[in-house]
């Protein structure tokens, strides 16, 4: 006696389950969620801080035209240059773009004259921002194409190792050697040795350009 086999549902008959896709839906939405309030949170406790570190840096293409120097006795800290071009990109604000310089060199602890000593070693090179405020008059001099408070292309920008100004008069240069910084913000770069210029704009503190140069005795 044969057996009748009950007939299987038409695909078109069989009915959607939405029972397990709301669960995922929600997860979904309570992720969303949890990311919303971590920023609103991170964005109510470090508040401007917060909001022009994820900002965009502005982009440009900085070289070394050339690096001249050579360390006391022998070449004295105004014969040191760093020669800067901007080729291309976004103009810099001169009081929001800082250059650090990192190598091997030489600046005066103390006062010179006063018991101050040359020191010779590893040299961390902070100019705080571009513009000619608390820098010697040479700075101005030098730096012709940014008396109007911003860097653009083609234009160049010129460091010397001696743009602080003089002892007791508060410098927007600042000058470590050998991890001290008791200096009086004064450097010379060692001869044949390679230095690292690395400028930043302050908004974001992110980096803008990173370059290598040797530097080429003084005559």
């Amino acid at each position: 006696m044969k057996r009748s086999v009950p007939a299987l549902p038409r695909p078109d008959n069989i009915k959607r389950d939405d029972a397990a896709v709301s669960p995922v839906i929600g997860a979904i939405l309570l992720i969303l969620l949890t990311v919303l309030l971590a920023g609103i949170t991170a964005s109510s406790v470090y508040g401007k801080d917060y909001a022009s570190s994820i900002g965009s840096a502005p982009m440009a293409v900085i070289e070394i035209e050339s690096v001249t120097g050579g360390v006391p006795n022998k070449v004295q800290y105004e014969e040191n240059y760093i020669v800067l071009m901007h080729k291309g990109g976004d103009p810099l604000q001169t009081e929001l773009t800082r250059i650090i310089v990192t190598g091997e060199g030489s600046s005066h602890t103390g006062i010179v004259g006063y018991g101050g000593k040359i020191q010779y070693g590893d040299l961390f090179i902070i100019y705080d921002d571009l513009t000619h405020k608390d820098k010697k008059t040479h700075f101005a001099s030098n730096n012709v194409d940014t008396s109007d408070g911003v860097w653009s292309s083609g234009e160049l920008l010129i460091i010397n190792g001696d743009d602080s100004p003089v002892d007791g008069v508060p410098s927007s240069v600042h000058v470590t050697v050998k991890g001290m910084t008791n200096t009086s913000n004064n450097y010379g770069l060692k001869q044949n040795s390679i230095i690292t210029v690395k400028v930043f704009d302050q908004n974001t503190n992110r980096i803008i350009a990173q370059i290598k140069h040797k530097v080429t005795p003084a005559e």
